[in-house]
């Protein structure tokens, strides 16, 4: 049987190697701590997240801006948010970024 890609992972797949071939990104830089923030905010904004985000300059700048993945948390503010919330979204979406750059073949 014949896998196919969904066209999710063709557009993540996509602005991934956009974003590797504008910025001359190597493996080494795509798996740092500033790689794999770049990685979730390009996830999040092929999602649309920043339509729902508590963060006035993601809504103003009508994509991902944040340090932080709070719009995850479904339109939870961060003063809202108990820290264990925030590093826990935080932490699966950098495993959505890792799995990602896994199968595009980063490492």
């Amino acid at each position: 049987m014949k896998a196919t890609k969904s066209r999710t992972m063709t557009m993540i797949d996509d602005a991934l190697e956009q974003v590797v071939k504008a910025s001359g990104a190597t493996p080494e830089l795509l798996l740092s701590d500033e790689g794999m923030a770049c990685v979730m905010r390009l996830v999040s904004d092929l999602f649309g997240n920043w339509h729902g985000c508590p963060v006035k300059r993601c809504r103003r700048a009508r994509r991902c801006k944040g340090p932080d993945m709070i719009c995850q948390l479904g339109g939870v503010s961060r003063a809202e948010a108990s820290p264990e919330e925030i590093a826990d979204v935080n932490a699966r979406m950098k495993q959505i970024a890792e799995w990602y750059l896994e199968r595009r073949g980063v490492w």
